[in-house]
């Protein structure tokens, strides 16, 4: 089942005239995991920081089309981008950690909304480290520096800061980039575990990746999305010429 629709979606840059996207089609399903592959540059983190409208951030971006999530459309300047960034959490490329605490960045956003409750709060942070593999590792230092984890660590306490704020679907920008590879695996093990309770969108470069978390892949270039699918179909029978060059390694 369907929890958001991309329908003939394009993005602009501000002062420029030409889209850096252009007619996104696009379905999320609850429950799944979905990876956008395709070479540097083809737009692939700018469809991701749309959903949850982080290029807001910059004066003059615009948008076309229509990004449905819960029956509205979020491109509206209605949207309130607080709750709306609380429902489509995002992780980065490089983990993220504010300077404070284990346990205050896990809260931060809680806090933000108002919650005061320390009963409350004590389960919601223990709950979002369990649920980000992270508890046992960390739960007899709570109170220490954030920043100091390991790069795996920081990474999963991303993942459990988003988590606290009860989201819906989780966006996960080249998540494991800067991580070895013992790290790439727990962070994808977890994907896997994370899809059961919501929809996970990923970008990555590592097709092989793709391969092992995704249930769909949708294939971009040049700020078009020219294929998506079953993630086994799109590897092993694309049905594009260019998704073709792309897996077999002749365009990238």
């Amino acid at each position: 089942m369907s929890i958001l629709e991309i329908k003939n979606f394009s993005f602009y840059y501000a002062n420029k005239n030409d889209a850096s996207l252009e007619d996104i089609n696009l379905s999320l399903a609850k429950s799944s995991v979905t990876a956008l592959i395709g070479p540097s540059g083809c737009g692939k983190s700018t469809l991701l920081r749309s959903i949850n409208r982080i290029c807001d951030i910059t004066q003059g971006n615009r948008y076309k089309g229509e990004i449905i999530f819960k029956g509205k459309n979020i491109l509206s300047k209605n949207t309130n981008l607080i709750k709306l960034r609380s429902k489509i959490g995002m992780i980065f490329q490089a983990p993220t950690p504010f300077n404070m605490s284990i346990r205050d960045n896990v809260l931060y956003g809680l806090k933000i909304k108002g919650i005061k409750n320390k009963a409350e709060l004590n389960v919601i942070l223990e709950s979002s480290l369990k649920k980000a593999n992270l508890w046992k590792e960390v739960k007899d230092r709570l109170d220490s520096d954030a920043t100091k984890l390991s790069g795996g660590q920081a990474q999963r306490l991303c993942i459990a800061r988003a988590i606290a704020l009860s989201p819906e679907i989780l966006l996960f920008d080249e998540p494991t980039s800067a991580l070895d590879p013992i790290s790439t695996a727990a962070i994808e093990e977890l994907i896997l575990e994370l899809k059961q309770k919501y929809c996970v969108l990923i970008v990555t470069h590592n097709m092989s990746q793709a391969k092992r978390i995704a249930d769909v892949t949708a294939f971009m270039y040049l700020g078009k999305l020219i294929e998506a699918g079953n993630s086994k179909d799109i590897f092993n029978r694309p049905k594009t010429k260019l998704l073709s060059d792309y897996v077999g390694g002749k365009i990238g």
